[in-house]
C-alpha cells in the first residue's frame, strides 16, 4: 500500500460523513495527507424558462457557500481528531465548472474519493463530477456508497475483468494503492452470442506471482443486467470493494443510455475503485 495523499469531496449531504470517515481510514492506514475540497458556486445557470430573480439566486449562492464552509469545518474536526495531516479547500467558480476544477486538483494527489452520483449537493452536477474525475484527473477514483460503509473493508477484492486496458489499469492501481487483499475474485463475463470470453491465463499468472489467491468467476453477459450481475457476484464472494475500468465504451453513450458502469455507480453497496 503506497498512498501519500488523498483528495475527498465534502458537501452538506448526509452521506458526506461516511465519505469522509472512509477517506480518513484510508489515510490512517498509510499515514497519508488528506485534502478536503468543498464547492461554493459564484454563479448558477438558471433553468430554461425558470422565473428566478437575482435576489433568489444570491440567497442560494450564499447558502451554498455557508454549507461548504460548514462541511469543511466538520471535515477538519474529523481529520484532526484522527491525528492526520490535512488541509481544506473551498473551491469557488461557476457551478458547471467546479467538477472540472476538482478533477484538476485531483491530478496532484494519488487518489480521489467521491460519493455516489445520486447524492450530494443538487447545485453541482454529481454525474459530471464522477465523469470529470474519471476522465480528466488521470488518477484512480473511489466511489463511496451512500449507506453502510465508513471504512475500507479487507478480505476479497472483486475485479470486473474484460481484458481491456481500462481493466488492467484499474487492477494495477488498486494493487498499488490499497491494502493487499486476502484474495481476488476475477469476474469474467462470457458473451451471449457465443464469442470468445476474455482470456484469463496471463492475468492469473501475474496475480499468482504477486502471491494473491485468485478465483475466476464466470457469468453470462446475456443473463439480465450485467451491472446487477457483477454486484451480485461480488456480494456472493464477500468482496469489500469492486475494481473496474471506467467506461470501455463512449462515456456519453454510457451516461445517456445507461449501461454496466451507470448501474454500478448508482446501485453499488460496496466502494467502487475505478480508473481510466
Amino acid at each position: 500500500m503506497s498512498l501519500n495523499d488523498i483528495l475527498v469531496h465534502v458537501d452538506g449531504a448526509e452521506e458526506c460523513a461516511r465519505r469522509v470517515d472512509f477517506a480518513v481510514a484510508l489515510c490512517k492506514d498509510c499515514d497519508a495527507h488528506l485534502i478536503g475540497a468543498a464547492f461554493a458556486p459564484t454563479a448558477l445557470l438558471p433553468l430554461c424558462g425558470a422565473d428566478v430573480g437575482l435576489a433568489d439566486m444570491s440567497e442560494a449562492l450564499d447558502e451554498a457557500k455557508a454549507q461548504g464552509e460548514a462541511a469543511l469545518k466538520r471535515f477538519e474536526a474529523c481529520a484532526m481528531g484522527a491525528g492526520l495531516s490535512a488541509e481544506m479547500r473551498l473551491m469557488q467558480g461557476l457551478a458547471e465548472e467546479l467538477p472540472g476544477d476538482f478533477a484538476r486538483l485531483a491530478r496532484h494527489v494519488d487518489l480521489a474519493v467521491i460519493g455516489q452520483p445520486r447524492g450530494g449537493d443538487p447545485l453541482i452536477g454529481q454525474y459530471a463530477l464522477v465523469e470529470r474525475c474519471l476522465f480528466a484527473s488521470g488518477r484512480p477514483v473511489i466511489i463511496v456508497p451512500q449507506a453502510g460503509v465508513t471504512a475500507p473493508a479487507g478480505g476479497t477484492l472483486a475485479v470486473a475483468w474484460d481484458g481491456s486496458a481500462e481493466a488492467a489499469r484499474a487492477l494495477k492501481d488498486a494493487l498499488t494503492y490499497l491494502k493487499t487483499p486476502e484474495g481476488i475474485a476475477l469476474l469474467v463475463g462470457a458473451p451471449e452470442d457465443g464469442g470468445d470470453p476474455p482470456e484469463t491465463s496471463d492475468i492469473m499468472a501475474h496475480l499468482k506471482r504477486r502471491g494473491l489467491p485468485t478465483e475466476v468467476v464466470r457469468f453470462s453477459t446475456g443473463a439480465g443486467d450485467t451491472g446487477k450481475t457483477i454486484l451480485a457476484k461480488a456480494k456472493e464472494h464477500g468482496a469489500g470493494m469492486i475494481v473496474m475500468g471506467a467506461f470501455h465504451h463512449s462515456r456519453w453513450r454510457e451516461f445517456i443510455l445507461g449501461g454496466v458502469t451507470l448501474t454500478m455507480l448508482e446501485e453499488t453497496t460496496v466502494p467502487l475503485f475505478m480508473a481510466h
